[in-house]
């Protein structure tokens, strides 16, 4: 049976790998090549630990040499042994990550002169994510009037960032009250969304305007970085920060360049998840608001499986009063290993436990 996908995927941008030839440098032949990749097809799919064959077609042995089978951006095996039309490798994808793989395999004609084959297949996960629901240990007044996108805390203090044209900011909110303690206004023209903090920096990212700002703990603007496409949910591992965009797609990013190190992609063994919004890194594993849902998905950081499924239906049947939306704001305080959330003009913060 063929598995669901979300229309709204991310375009597939992969690492080139040492040794591939960029796209541009290869020359198309418009005449039968001298290798191709026969299986598996473009959007074939699998499940983790499935065995994948890759088989090819090598009419005459002696115009494809060097040959060079990539599995992302990792070189998997040279092609000593693929030496005859028909030949197959078995890759084994048992530690493999979900979603759409790159298979690219490169080889040098007659002449020298490299060229490549390529396909993207897609993996499914091998495990069921568990059921698990969120129940409200306690509530706490929150500022309606607050947009939420990112909630963090930090040193024990809880921060917010919040959206909408004209109305977004980043603030200090005292826990107890909802009351912002201090903040600061974007400028109009910006749409706030995620907010981290790392090393005494603050990092907020914007929705359409591809401009992540980036503050002192006094919120000062110390500088900017510009990114491409949108942004959505924001957080750090204290190394690296990691960054939503609405699909299915979380990103690592470099804190001091901004430019992306890693990325994986949302899949349960049935489909993937798009519309991922805010993020908190909690126990080694993430926890992200799936936007417009009354769930949070837990995603493993390495392979991008989804772990489990968190059902917050009756958090949002209480906190989504009249002129409320959707849930979205997740925070974990690391010193109490207390956990909130909350959503957009929510009137109420909810301390909860997943269980």
């Amino acid at each position: 049976m063929k598995k669901y996908i979300s229309l709204f995927l991310v375009p597939i941008v992969l690492a080139g790998c040492a040794g591939e030839p960029a796209e541009d440098d290869v020359e198309i032949n418009k005449h039968e090549p001298a290798l191709k990749i026969v299986s598996p097809q473009n959007d074939e799919q699998f499940t983790v630990g499935d065995v994948m064959e890759i088989q090819f077609s090598i009419p005459d042995k002696t115009k494809a040499t060097d040959i060079e089978i990539f599995i992302d951006d990792t070189l998997y095996q040279s092609g000593a042994s693929l030496v005859a039309d028909g030949d197959k490798i078995s890759v084994d994808t048992k530690n493999g990550r979900v979603g759409y793989i790159k298979i690219y395999v490169s080889y040098k004609d007659e002449k020298g002169e490299l060229h490549g084959d390529t396909r993207n297949v897609v993996f499914f996960s091998d495990i069921t994510p568990k059921s698990l629901t969120a129940v409200n240990v306690k509530s706490y007044p929150h500022d309606k009037t607050s947009y939420t996108q990112g909630l963090e805390f930090y040193r024990g203090k809880l921060f917010e960032g919040t959206g909408q044209m004209g109305q977004s900011i980043l603030g200090e909110v005292d826990l107890n009250t909802g009351v912002i303690q201090r903040k600061i206004d974007l400028e109009k023209r910006y749409f706030g969304e995620g907010i981290t903090i790392l090393n005494d920096t603050i990092y907020q990212i914007t929705w359409n305007d591809h401009t992540c700002f980036v503050y002192d703990m006094n919120f000062n603007k110390i500088k900017e970085y510009s990114y491409d496409g949108e942004g959505w949910g924001l957080c750090n591992d204290g190394t690296y920060l990691i960054m939503t965009n609405g699909s299915n797609e979380i990103v690592w990013r470099d804190r001091n360049t901004f430019e992306i190190v890693k990325s994986i992609q949302a899949f349960s063994n049935e489909s993937d998840v798009a519309g991922l919004n805010e993020i908190e890194l909690v126990g080694g594993n993430l926890l992200i608001n799936v936007y417009t849902e009354d769930r949070i998905i837990e995603l493993d950081t390495v392979t991008g499986k989804i772990l489990s499924n968190i059902d917050c239906s009756a958090i949002v049947k209480d906190g989504r009063v009249p002129g409320a939306d959707v849930l979205n704001g997740i925070a974990h305080n690391a010193a109490t290993g207390k956990t909130y959330i909350t959503g957009k003009w929510w009137p109420k913060l909810y301390e909860v436990k997943f269980e």
